[in-house]
């Protein structure tokens, strides 16, 4: 790589407004460290400033008043981005959507007309009933809480429906099933809990800090199937009919998943599902087109709703 393009990528690297040791910039452009202060010179010489940090957390830091020279995309690129941009703003979970929306103004910007995506019809099933805005709101709170390390102050009601305020330091937001969740210590049930944050009534920060416990690793608590701690693993099996047998082959639902097309109207699968209400609603979205093979309490509990709707309807 040659000497000007080294210097693009330092300056790409800075421009992620962190400090950067000399050592730390050599390593990641693979090059000796003599020559990320000849880079910092070219740079300098092309009017781009770089302040030099003493100390021992010090380093080389980017003066962003300075802006990057614009890129030019290819049409791979373009459509990578449009594929991109489209996914993100028809998301009612996508928290920084305005902010994406100016970003994506600039890079646009500088991409040909002819290139421009065309206005994009959204369309969201089941969005949610809270407000966007007011969804912002608390997520804003939390995040600068998060920074911060400030311990939070919320109502929250629950699955039961009861409303009961806590003291909470946030650790983690995440999002799951297309809402936001976040995970953190909760000085009331002196546990890691997490909450949905549709589901908060009341939030501020306080003036209190927090220090996050050596003992949390949010991967004890979230993996990619969901919560790990929302109740017991359950195997289960069914045949899914009609169009449901080309549809169940589109989604995953659990942990050690199997899909076994029977034949073109029939499919069998085979998976590890979690928390046993929540197993029996996503078997009932499938109306009359599933079988249930196992377990036995699943099949029993789809006994007592067909015979509770007898009596009821």
């Amino acid at each position: 790589m040659g000497k000007a393009a080294m210097c693009i990528q330092m300056l790409q690297i800075l421009n992620t407004g962190r400090v950067y040791k000399i050592s730390e910039l050599a390593e990641m452009l693979e090059t000796n460290p003599r020559n990320i202060v000849e880079y910092k010179k070219e740079l300098e010489e092309c009017g781009y400033y770089i302040d030099t940090i003493p100390g021992r957390y010090g380093g080389y830091k980017l003066d962003q008043s300075e802006i990057l020279p614009a890129f030019k995309f290819t049409l791979n690129e373009i459509d990578v981005i449009d594929e991109a941009t489209n996914y993100l703003l028809t998301r009612n979970d996508f928290m920084l959507k305005d902010k994406f929306h100016g970003v994506m103004t600039k890079i646009y910007s500088s991409i040909s007309k002819e290139n421009f995506i065309n206005e994009l019809t959204v369309i969201n099933r089941y969005p949610l009933a809270m407000p966007e805005e007011e969804l912002n709101k608390r997520f804003e709170i939390i995040r600068t809480a998060i920074i911060n390390k400030r311990v939070l102050k919320l109502k929250y009601v629950s699955q039961k429906n009861i409303e009961r305020e806590h003291l909470y330091h946030p650790y983690d937001l995440f999002m799951y099933n297309n809402a936001w969740f976040v995970i953190g210590w909760c000085e009331t049930w002196n546990d890691v809990i997490y909450f949905k944050l549709n589901r908060i009534t009341e939030i501020s920060q306080t003036s209190k800090i927090f220090r996050v416990y050596k003992f949390y690793n949010k991967r004890d608590y979230i993996d990619d199937f969901g919560f790990k701690k929302n109740g017991e693993w359950h195997h289960i099996e069914f045949e899914a009919y009609d169009t449901y047998a080309s549809l169940v082959k589109e989604r995953i639902y659990g942990k050690n998943q199997e899909i076994i097309p029977i034949d073109e109207k029939k499919t069998l699968v085979k998976v590890d599902m979690q928390n046993k209400e929540n197993i029996l609603v996503f078997i009932l979205g499938f109306n009359k087109h599933i079988k249930v093979l196992e377990p036995q309490w699943l099949i029993d509990e789809l006994k007592d709703f067909k015979e509770y709707l007898s009596n009821s309807y």
